[in-house]
């Protein structure tokens, strides 16, 4: 898989993609990571990607050239039109990312994130993007962050990508396919201040514990998020 991120700090980015499980992947070749700078393909010798916003208004919009061109150079990259691809825009407008969302673009061949920034994009851009995406109901300086939390809910979903695949199954928003928030976990010690491990799960009973996380796993999502119950997959 191939993700690309059309950025006008990429430093941010590669900050981020520079540490941890994402180096990991990127070093094994499970993925592979490219930044873009929107700089490259400004209008001008002055790196001009923004202006003033017609009609009015504060701050600034991105072009639309830009981000055209940056989309028109990439896709003449790649060499297999019929691979599986997608291009997003991070935007707070967009459809709320989730779980669900993550997978099925952790299937795709390549995919291209355009990290929205100031008071916008220019509406046109829309026109060459697949989606819109927002990872929830608040407003950030910049897109940067949304689209590193997207790269990484992805790549952790790739085979090979954390140690043991069984990690991304039985977590939350899909246990069992439904949208229920995990059971608790515990380790050593056995005691702390007065707290002690549930004595279920040190029995051994697979069964038994396989009954006591189904049950603590609805409470949870009953108190802490009781729209997932209602909410169809």
């Amino acid at each position: 898989m191939k993700i690309t991120i059309i950025t006008l700090f990429p430093k941010m980015i590669s900050g981020f993609i520079d540490e941890s499980i994402i180096k990991r992947a990127v070093e094994k070749k499970l993925v592979e990571i490219e930044i873009i700078n929107l700089r490259d393909f400004a209008i001008d010798d002055y790196g001009t990607v923004d202006d003033r916003p017609y009609g009015g208004g504060a701050g600034m919009v991105l072009r639309v050239e830009p981000i055209y061109n940056a989309i028109s150079n990439l896709k003449s990259k790649i060499s297999n039109p019929k691979l599986k691809s997608k291009i997003l825009l991070t935007s707070p407008r967009g459809k709320v990312f989730n779980q669900e969302k993550a997978q099925e673009f952790s299937k795709l061949n390549n995919l291209i994130i355009i990290a929205g920034h100031y008071e916008g994009v220019d509406e046109r851009v829309v026109d060459f993007i697949d989606e819109e995406i927002s990872i929830g109901d608040f407003i950030l300086t910049g897109g940067e962050i949304p689209a590193v939390a997207i790269v990484d809910s992805i790549i952790r979903l790739l085979p090979g990508v954390l140690k043991k695949d069984e990690a991304v199954k039985e977590e939350s928003f899909d246990i069992r396919g439904k949208n229920l928030l995990e059971y608790p976990q515990y380790t050593r010690p056995k005691e702390f201040n007065g707290l002690h491990v549930p004595e279920v799960l040190m029995k051994g009973n697979h069964k038994k514990i396989e009954e006591w996380r189904l049950k603590k796993t609805k409470e949870i999502t009953k108190k802490m998020r009781p729209d997932l119950l209602t909410k169809p997959r």
